[in-house]
């Protein structure tokens, strides 16, 4: 399809575009456009009075970019009402600023960035879409009566599928070497997570690696993770030269873009950030309200790695820290997300955390032994529906 930088009718466009923009601007952004165009999604614009009648015959689109700037008086209440509409056809709604007073309670999908760049845009957008495209089919109004058999299989079919493009989002590869060793467990508690990992090589000397996990459940805790996708920058790249951020950094900036947001379901988010100098064998880490890491060195009990951090996206000025920690042959790196920690141990009365002896039996193995292990650990636990939590795991192993 070829995109509309004039006012667009249901006549002049396809009855299905990814990207819908709702603005009285004279275009988008170049930048936007180019990714738009890289991404091969199609896309169209409307007026802001016109997206209402517009959308009475436009069925189908994958979100909805909502300018909310030239919103005035009796307009509001109707684009909300269509706004709602769209979210029950699972159809997401990014807003850009707020100056309609966003009511977030009837809401479940919709996105409210404040002076976001780019760079955000793009990433709700592919969020957005890739969401989208997962459903099998689009629904375009509520049940009907004597449908709950069926809507209860379709909401099974969407969230398996929803899990599925999660998982595309996750490092198919570890960077495995002479070097080192790496060793992952992932296994959500329902068919989307909350829990967002990664490790990647970052040049051939650094390799960063992360959990992140997102305060809440189901499907606002999974729309989350794709944010932190998006707001966790660990190397910026200009031309020919790049940056590698140090940890304290891309967990600053991090929370300063969550905070800045308005996200429906769950505010904030715990994450550990490490970066592993591969020559020097030097760690520096910073976390951020996530469980502490575990240190596995030969001939001496695990120990907790401490370090101060408060949770991703309450304020914009939280206090966070970076130290470093000098790796040898043999030690293990352990960290986990919250749902991991009875697994681990326990504290006692004096508040100190003592390990369990499950997880001192398998600390001493290799990275994928011990992994395996933990992973059984993880499905032999006895623990109530209403209190599973997802289980996701990582180690580095210096060989």
């Amino acid at each position: 399809m070829t995109p509309i930088e004039t006012q667009a009718t249901p006549e002049t466009v396809s009855s299905l575009v990814d990207v819908l923009f709702v603005t009285n601007q004279p275009s988008i952004p170049q930048p936007i456009r180019a990714f738009l165009k890289r991404q091969n999604y199609t896309w169209a614009k409307v007026q802001v009075e016109q997206f209402c009648p517009f959308m009475a015959d436009f069925k189908v689109v994958g979100t909805v970019i909502l300018d909310t700037t030239e919103i005035e008086g009796g307009l509001r209440d109707r684009i909300l009402q269509t706004l709602k509409l769209l979210e029950q056809s699972n159809i997401a709604t990014i807003l850009l600023n707020d100056q309609i007073e966003f009511p977030y309670s009837e809401f479940k999908l919709a996105t409210i960035l404040q002076s976001a760049t780019p760079a955000e845009i793009e990433g709700r957008i592919e969020t957005n879409i890739a969401y989208n495209r997962s459903l099998s089919q689009r629904r375009t109004g509520g049940p009907k009566v004597g449908d709950e058999a069926e809507l209860a299989e379709d909401t099974v079919e969407q969230l398996r599928m929803a899990g599925e493009v999660q998982r595309y989002f996750l490092p198919q590869e570890l960077p495995n070497s002479d070097l080192l060793r790496w060793a992952v467990v992932y296994e959500p508690a329902e068919w989307v997570s909350g829990d967002l990992y990664d490790v990647r090589r970052l040049d051939e000397q650094h390799i960063g690696f992360y959990i992140a996990d997102a305060v809440g459940h189901s499907m606002p805790a999974a729309l989350l993770t794709m944010f932190l996708k998006q707001a966790i920058v660990m190397r910026e790249t200009h031309g020919n030269q790049y940056r590698i951020h140090p940890p304290l950094e891309v967990i600053r900036e991090a929370n300063q873009r969550m905070a800045e947001q308005h996200l429906k379901g769950c505010l904030f988010a715990t994450c550990c950030y490490g970066l592993l100098n591969v020559r020097t064998m030097q760690l520096s880490y910073t976390r951020a309200g996530h469980p502490y890491p575990v240190l596995i060195r030969p001939g001496q009990p695990p120990r907790q790695i401490e370090s101060r951090g408060g949770l991703l996206g309450v304020f914009e000025e939280a206090d966070f820290e970076q130290r470093s920690l000098q790796l040898t042959p043999h030690d293990k790196v352990f960290l986990y997300s919250d749902g991991c920690e009875s697994l681990l141990g326990q504290c006692d009365d004096a508040r100190r955390f003592v390990f369990s002896e499950e997880f001192l039996e398998i600390a001493s193995l290799p990275a994928g032994e011990m992994m395996f292990a933990f992973g059984e650990l993880a499905r032999k636990r006895q623990v109530p529906r209403c209190e599973r939590d997802d289980i996701t795991a990582i180690v580095m192993e210096v060989l």
